[in-house]
């Protein structure tokens, strides 16, 4: 056989695979994608895309792409809002008012909260990445594989059972929670057990005449028969029924389709409803986080990497995050721009999410704490709780900061320019166009500049000649960047590929130690010992 060479392999092509994809597509580095299936599954798991993700596509645009799949997702009523009762048709919906609040009160951002299930986002994605010339190979499997110093040879089979060889720099991991890439490297992790057992059965049943242009994005099944979870796909006539068993007594063996049908029935409180179940499967509530995120070459993203109940939302949204931290400091390293100590990064700044992430979840188990209404119960749990927004936007990445950062908190009240944090978001006119902030960041470094930038613009032009990173400089209204970042004329903040502050002036930014930051960046020791020796 014949081996071919690609720099990055990326191994599943699900959500979390294809954005790998779309973002190595954007730094200009050629990969393949291989996907066992040979179409998407039909399970709507993953519903909403918060401002975070829609931002990380807007970054490789695709945001226009998606907004138009958004827009006939829902076919008719009303989306949002908890339900809880015995059955659709005599549940009583929650008050949001709490929740609501916090939502209005996000991070200003460039993006905005789009429903589309991830059954109907994977295809744009695809369809993107294909028509950007990425090799996608769906039906094709890795069957085996092992890694030097100098790379990862794979062994792919395709649907007809040819088998090729592949050799990449790198392998990217977007192989779902079973992750046998995982489980051949022998990476073990944190495991908590789950707390309740679902089967999800996606199902076409017609429940217009019932909610009379009323909707839901989650109802509670509290039925003396049945218990469970009722989500919404296009609020019309597909839904997912989350069935809760119990694995003590029973297994999914033990529902088929008939049982499953008339448990439907049951929980929508119509005993003669035409049901269709589409696709059907098995999941729980435990959680799982890697210890290891990279073993040498080989890197783990997503639910390979991490898992935990879909409460929240963070399941999909933290592994798209994943690839996108990952795959900048993999084109820096491909490129000869960076050392080993980028790529030790990637977990140190992702795993952390993780563990956030999984907490989250977990306190959100009760229905009434996920949505945020306090009961008698649940005081402890709501003060732990943080806001979407603190978790997929506004924290701190403390390995980012390449100076001294004053606050090493995980978590910041706002975005205001702080080292390690995601540059803050507000609309600058540029003639007859208004682009953000963000618009400004990648696929190089990008130096945002308040007011006079002539010293700036020569730091630069010598960093980038001494580095090979690539710098855009940007010179923003000194008024602006006061308001929204804290800058004074004159200063700057240094922002990575992935739209996180490398330094500032919190850090000691300045013009003269600008090509010894990137060098930092770029993993070089003499730097750092000069960093150390109070020079910064």
């Amino acid at each position: 056989m014949t081996t071919a060479h690609v720099p990055v392999l990326v191994v599943g092509g699900g959500l979390v695979g294809l954005s790998a994809a779309l973002f190595l597509e954007f730094q200009g580095i050629p990969y393949v994608l291989v996907e066992r299936r040979t179409a998407a599954s039909p399970l709507p798991r993953s519903r909403g895309l918060p401002t975070r993700t829609g931002e990380l596509y807007r970054q490789v645009g695709v945001e226009q792409r998606i907004l138009a799949a958004a827009a006939t997702a829902l076919r008719a009523g009303q989306f949002g809002g908890a339900w809880t009762g015995e059955s659709v048709r005599t549940a009583e919906s929650l008050d949001m008012s709490g929740m609501h609040a916090a939502v209005a009160a996000k991070d200003p951002s460039p993006a905005k909260f789009v429903f589309l299930p991830q059954v109907q986002l994977e295809p744009v994605l695809a369809e993107a990445a294909r028509e950007r010339g990425g090799d996608l190979r769906f039906g094709t499997e890795l069957v085996e594989f092992e890694q030097d110093a100098d790379g990862v040879t794979a062994v792919l089979r395709d649907a007809s059972g040819g088998r090729s060889v592949l050799r990449a720099d790198y392998l990217i991991a977007a192989d779902g929670a079973g992750s046998p890439i995982r489980r051949a490297l022998g990476i073990t992790g944190t495991e908590l057990p789950p707390t309740h057992h679902y089967l999800n059965v996606f199902a076409r049943t017609d429940l217009t005449g019932l909610l009379d242009g009323r909707g839901f994005s989650q109802c509670e099944i509290t039925g003396p028969g049945v218990r469970g979870l009722v989500l919404s796909k296009n609020n019309t006539d597909e839904w997912s029924f989350h069935i809760e068993y119990d694995p003590a007594v029973e297994s999914p063996a033990d529902w088929p389709d008939e049982r499953c049908v008339a448990a439907i029935r049951d929980m929508v409180g119509a005993p003669d409803i035409a049901v269709e179940i589409l696709a059907r499967s098995a999941w729980d509530t435990g959680a799982f986080v890697a210890d290891e995120y990279r073993r040498d070459r080989v890197f783990l993203v997503g639910d390979a990497a991490h898992r935990h109940a879909p409460w929240g939302g963070y399941g999909g949204n933290t592994g798209v995050a994943d690839a996108h931290n990952l795959v900048w400091k993999l084109a820096a390293t491909l490129r000869g721009t960076a050392g080993p100590a980028l790529l030790d990064s990637y977990a140190a700044e992702r795993r952390p999410r993780a563990e956030v992430a999984v907490e989250q979840s977990r306190l959100a188990t009760d229905f009434r704490t996920r949505y945020g209404i306090r009961t008698a119960d649940n005081a402890d749990d709501l003060a732990r709780r943080i806001d979407m927004s603190a978790v997929m936007t506004r924290y701190r990445y403390a390995s980012t900061a390449v100076l001294d950062a004053p606050d090493p908190s995980p978590h910041v009240a706002a975005l205001h320019g702080q080292t390690g944090t995601r540059v803050p978001h507000w609309w600058i006119d540029a003639g007859a166009l208004s682009v953000s902030t963000l618009d400004l960041c990648g696929p190089g470094f990008t130096l945002l500049i308040s007011g006079p930038a002539g010293a700036w613009r020569e730091a630069a032009a010598k960093a980038e000649r001494d580095t090979g990173i690539d710098l855009a400089v940007h010179a923003l209204p000194a008024a602006d960047c006061a308001t929204h970042a804290g800058l004074a004329a004159g200063e700057a903040l240094l922002v990575r590929p992935d739209h996180h502050i490398a330094a500032g002036p919190d850090s000691g930014l300045t013009p003269a130690w600008l090509g010894d930051v990137l060098m930092l960046l770029n993993g070089s020791e003499n730097s750092r010992a000069a960093h150390r020796s109070g020079r910064m």
